[in-house]
């Protein structure tokens, strides 16, 4: 009886089986890689921080992005020993959507040196998404829908920075100083700061005619002012008042403008008569 010869069967079953694992793992890889769902997009808002105009609670505005319901988010606050979760105690009117008008009103008590607000995924990870900062008392003015519900009502938001005063820099002519026909007359600006790299005086005749459309003033000099050697922070510029400026009785404009390397760091103007 004649022997079998396996050895040709055994190649083709060994390459079959070859075939078979690598057609399995690229498959497994396919189903670690795929299966996982989407990474969930991380929301935006603008948070504003402060405590009413009372100085008795402390708030929460949504000033604006995206809205979060309740159970998405949490809030950490600092009172002086470490950030805390005390999501549970932001109290918010109407359903559980913190929508941009609204309040969270913080019934901790007193107010906190730092406030976080993270979103949590659907993974149980968070990210900080708010940290408001610079707490101001607040004042009426601001809005706060009851849950999204649509009725705007007034209730609270921080007060701005006051806009603040214009400095005054020219010392000479003040506002109710004459200048003298046919004189020399010391225009002088104070300018106290360390970074001043100019210093321009700009003069025309107020009551100078115009004509046209243009309105054009055709009487502006232009000068710049010089260091003043002996006292600190000064500038002057001595001018013969001439009828290139002004004849008596024309009220004339004198604005000094000061520059640093990149802008405009001071100016004023002032009205004076020639007499």
């Amino acid at each position: 009886m004649k022997p079998i010869e396996e050895e040709g069967v055994s190649e083709v079953i060994g390459a079959v089986l070859l075939v078979s694992l690598a057609v399995l793992g690229v498959a497994i890889v396919a189903v670690a890689l795929f299966s996982q769902p989407p990474p969930s997009e991380v929301p935006h808002l603008s948070v504003v921080a402060g405590t009413t105009a009372e100085n008795t609670t402390f708030v929460l505005f949504h000033e604006g992005g995206d809205a979060l319901a309740g159970g998405n988010y949490r809030i950490y606050v600092d009172e002086g020993s470490g950030l805390v979760d005390r999501t549970d105690e932001f109290a918010l009117a109407g359903d559980d959507i913190w929508s941009i008008g609204e309040n969270l009103t913080y019934t901790g008590g007193g107010t906190p040196e730092r406030v976080v607000v993270s979103v949590v995924d659907t993974g149980g990870g968070e990210t900080v998404i708010a940290e408001p900062y610079g707490f101001g008392v607040a004042a009426s003015g601001a809005y706060a829908d009851a849950g999204g519900s649509g009725s705007v009502t007034p209730v609270v938001t921080v007060t701005p920075v006051p806009t603040p005063t214009p400095q005054e820099i020219i010392v000479s002519p003040e506002m109710v100083t004459d200048i003298e026909w046919q004189q020399n007359f010391d225009f002088a600006a104070r300018i106290e700061r360390n970074d001043t790299e100019r210093v321009d005086l700009i003069i025309y005749n107020y009551d100078d005619a115009r004509s046209g459309q243009e309105r054009k003033i055709n009487s502006t000099q232009a000068y710049e002012m010089t260091e003043n050697a002996a006292m600190d922070f000064y500038y002057n510029r001595t001018l013969h008042i001439t009828g290139s400026i002004g004849q008596r009785g024309d009220t004339v404009s004198i604005t000094v403008i000061a520059y640093n390397a990149t802008k405009v760091i001071a100016s004023q103007s002032v009205l004076s008569t020639i007499q």
